[in-house]
């Protein structure tokens, strides 16, 4: 196994020990077992728990981008509209994956107050996140189906609408279903945007609610006791 080969287990058994037990809660030993590796190899790789944390939600990150453009790529969604629609679906907790990696992202951000280089890593996933929005939205301008507007603050406004509504559907508000979310989200971003028409989002199916995350429990630790 090569090392970018070990680097990968390690940080796919991350972001699913990470989404099921939190950063607190979970183990660099569990880890290591779950990626078929070691605690060495970990430390050869990541310096400190923070660059681990950071590396995790690049690679869940990295993995969600690639797979929206495939799928975009295999069904030929690929006008200004439709990448935006897409885009919006993609922010939104739709999936068992989606809330998984909604779960990486609250521990990154609730530790990121008080860590610069979780702060810094931040900022820099919330660039990568509304570059293809911005990218989408500037070239709909060009192309005269979108109005006049800043494609990075769009991007800015968007970012912001469907994280709060993300929130509020990963803690189970009754009063916001996910389709009702998209819906939402799709009227303000098609205003902000200059977009006349309704956004055409992707014949999918969207969950009336956000789906459990599909992640097994953690067995209870032993207690260590006395001979």
């Amino acid at each position: 196994m090569t090392s970018s080969d070990s680097r990968t287990r390690i940080l796919d058994a991350a972001v699913e020990l990470i989404a099921r037990d939190g950063y607190d809660g979970v183990r660099l030993a569990e880890i290591a077992r779950h990626a078929r590796s070691s605690t060495a190899l970990i430390h050869y790789h990541f310096a400190t728990r923070t660059q681990l944390l950071a590396a995790a939600i690049t690679h869940s990150l990295d993995r969600e981008h690639t797979r929206v453009a495939d799928l975009a790529d295999d069904v030929g969604r690929t006008s200004p509209p439709e990448r935006v629609a897409d885009l919006v679906d993609f922010w939104l907790p739709l999936t068992a994956d989606d809330v998984r990696e909604w779960m990486l992202w609250s521990e990154l951000e609730g530790r990121a107050v008080r860590s610069t280089d979780l702060a810094t890593a931040l900022t820099g996933l919330y660039a990568r996140m509304r570059a293809p929005f911005a990218a989408a939205v500037r070239d709909g301008v060009a192309a005269g189906v979108f109005g006049s507007c800043d494609p990075e603050e769009a991007a800015t406004a968007a970012h912001a609408l469907l994280g709060g509504l993300a929130v509020r559907l990963l803690a189970r508000d009754p009063g916001l279903t996910v389709p009702a979310a998209r819906e939402l989200a799709g009227r303000h971003v098609a205003l902000a945007i200059g977009y006349a028409d309704r956004l055409p989002f992707a014949d999918r199916e969207v969950p009336e609610y956000v789906p459990d995350a599909g992640i097994e429990p953690a067995p209870p630790r032993r207690r260590a006791t006395r001979a």
